[in-house]
């Protein structure tokens, strides 16, 4: 009788009996959401000599390049990050972003085709009021590093490889050129200016912005360099109701962790300023984080 009992429960563990209504077949194990750090490389003017702060030799752009590739880190397209916070996709275990600011010719004429030779992607955030401005500065006589125009970006946007992003249309004034007093040099409020007044200016730069932008086959803004990297709570808000999925600073000792799934993982992003000075050891660093 004992036995037959024996018998009788096994069978039933194997169908299964005593199993709550509703219950899972198996348990499986919750996993947290994926995490990778993502270094962010801050490029602006190349030319032969290099040596500013804002400006790197050609040669020196490639020997950074060289760093990346020999140690394994993998560039990745702004698309790819966006589908990596949306929880749509994925991104190799050592990523890194390569981006350059302004929208200097030398972006197209240099670093394009330098990036196109390595298989590199990278994001170029453009000034819009400054497009295709060759020699001066707007409608002045002061000289201007030529910016490329309507054609280049075009190209390059096409391409898949650079995407063309927003540096504002003209949030980024250079107070010595300017006939104001109160230039707008970054994305701050100027002082006394009201909350109202304010998310306007930042409307319309936008919209300005986002028009430019559209001539050059750009069909729209996904992401955002804050000049100088300066911007408020309230610049955040503004841009995420706009639409705008990243944002960038000038803050490299920030350690940009992304969360797959976690749609403002890419807000407030901090970026490494490259230029000759920067040692391979120095990079290295960085991109370890």
């Amino acid at each position: 009788m004992m036995r037959l009992i024996t018998l009788l429960a096994a069978v039933c563990l194997l169908a299964g009996c005593g199993r709550g209504e509703g219950a899972p077949e198996t348990s499986q194990q919750w996993q947290a959401p994926r995490s990778v750090n993502l270094p962010v490389l801050m490029y602006h003017h190349i030319d032969d000599s290099g040596g500013a702060d804002a400006t790197i030799s050609e040669a020196g752009f490639r020997r950074q390049m060289d760093v990346l590739r020999d140690n394994g880190y993998t560039p990745v397209r702004l698309d790819e990050l966006l589908s990596f916070a949306d929880g749509t996709g994925d991104l190799p275990e050592k990523p890194v972003c390569i981006t350059f600011d302004d929208g200097y010719m030398s972006t197209y004429q240099r670093a394009f085709p330098i990036l196109g030779e390595y298989g590199f992607p990278g994001i170029v955030f453009v000034i819009g009021c400054s497009v295709g401005h060759h020699a001066y500065y707007k409608d002045t006589d002061y000289p201007l590093t030529p910016h490329f125009g309507l054609e280049q970006m075009d190209e390059m946007a096409s391409s898949g490889r650079m995407a063309v992003q927003s540096h504002t249309y003209d949030m980024h004034q250079w107070a010595p050129f300017e006939d104001t007093d109160a230039p707008r040099t970054s994305m701050l409020p100027l002082e006394g200016e009201s909350e109202q007044a304010y998310t306007q200016a930042l409307e319309e730069d936008f919209r300005l912005e986002a028009d430019v932008l559209a001539e050059g086959g750009v069909e729209r803004i996904d992401a955002l360099a804050f000049p100088l990297g300066r911007h408020t709570d309230l610049t955040d808000q503004v841009l995420a109701r706009l639409g705008v999925r990243a944002t960038f600073t000038v803050d490299e000792s920030r350690i940009n962790t992304l969360v797959q799934g976690q749609a403002d993982c890419l807000f407030g992003l901090g970026r490494m300023n490259m230029s000759d000075s920067v040692t391979d050891e120095a990079l290295l660093t960085y991109l370890g984080q």
